[in-house]
């Protein structure tokens, strides 16, 4: 529970723009990493930029794990790095492969 309060702390004390793109991001972003980051010097424009990034990246992957390769905004293949870097598991017994 301390654990929470201290995420909705640190979000409710950061900037507006990047609160607004914490709220709206397709992931789970750790307020309290970001807050730090602002603390050590880290430009806030900075910080949106990787998210951004990230997110950008992310997509087409996570949609390749959930969807397929066949789905429109899937990545046609990934490789196994990528999949492990996300969390994923790196071999292909997903639904759509069977």
């Amino acid at each position: 529970m301390r654990t929470l309060k201290k995420q909705f702390d640190c979000y409710d004390a950061l900037p507006s723009n990047l609160r607004k793109i914490l709220a709206n991001a397709a992931f789970d972003w750790d307020a309290a990493l970001v807050a730090q980051a602002l603390e050590l010097g880290a430009a806030a424009e900075g910080i949106i930029a990787r998210i951004l990034e990230d997110e950008r990246r992310r997509l087409p992957i996570d949609a390749y794990v959930m969807y397929g390769p066949d789905h429109p905004g899937a990545a046609r293949n990934v490789q196994a790095n990528w999949l492990r870097y996300y969390h994923y598991p790196a071999k292909t017994g997903y639904w759509w492969a069977r």
